[in-house]
């Protein structure tokens, strides 16, 4: 049986459990505020104007009803992050699985990278939160089937998904940190003390700058390298 505590802390397992069980048992208003309506209108003011816009009476005001409205579907702020998180990942659609599994397993990655660093405000919080809500599950099931499909063995698909999604993360943290700078470009190398960095300073003329996306691009070639490896599959039949 879950703690009060448990349940308490926003995005636990235990917590959502205990939200999934609430929304069974309550009622839907006709012409009343859904959550899917809340944390949309949550994600408009923390994408324009970053997290610390977002209050819940500033959210009332947005849709034009009182902060009581809010609190029947969250108790508190952090709950709603929470589902803003939970909502950003029921954007990533996987579609139709690609002809191999390292198409596949590409996309996938991509596809999750592209729909954070469209949401760069709230990436702190997906850092922080356990990704355990039903969107984030369901992209989880989707995933660990195709690997499956693709003939990887069971025991080996939870750790391919795992290293898949802290990758798209990651870097989706790196690329999507408010006013990063653009990458240096070789010559910032070259002006330094050679004495003191003798083989940055060699190397700079060979040196590119990398966007974000690049980087990213060349990370998952490496990964993907590294699944092949290290995970046998079993050949799928013609």
């Amino acid at each position: 049986m879950s703690s009060a505590t448990e349940i308490g802390r926003a995005g636990s397992a235990a917590w959502w459990q205990d939200r999934r069980a609430a929304r069974h048992r309550r009622r839907h208003r006709q012409g009343g505020l859904t959550i899917e309506q809340i944390t949309r209108s949550a994600l408009v003011i923390v994408d324009g104007e970053g997290l610390s816009a977002l209050t819940m009476r500033r959210l009332a005001d947005d849709l034009g009803t009182g902060a009581a409205s809010l609190y029947r579907h969250v108790a508190n702020r952090e709950e709603l992050l929470v589902e803003a998180v939970d909502h950003v990942l029921g954007e990533v659609e996987f579609g139709t699985p690609k002809p191999t599994w390292r198409e596949d397993f590409a996309n996938q990655a991509n596809l999750l990278w592209s729909t954070l660093i469209a949401h760069p405000h709230l990436l702190p919080v997906v850092l922080r939160t356990p990704l355990l809500g039903p969107n984030a599950v369901a992209g989880r099931e989707a995933s660990l089937r195709r690997m499956l499909d693709f003939g990887f063995h069971p025991v080996d698909v939870q750790p391919i998904y795992t290293v898949i999604v802290t990758t798209a993360l990651g870097h989706a943290a790196f690329a999507g940190a408010i006013e990063r700078p653009g990458p240096l470009r070789p010559e910032v190398y070259a002006a330094l003390p050679a004495d003191e960095y003798p083989t940055v300073t060699a190397l700079a003329e060979r040196t590119e700058p990398q966007t974000s996306s690049a980087l990213f691009a060349l990370t998952i070639d490496i990964m993907l390298d590294g699944i092949e490896t290290r995970y046998p599959r079993k050949e799928r039949p013609c």
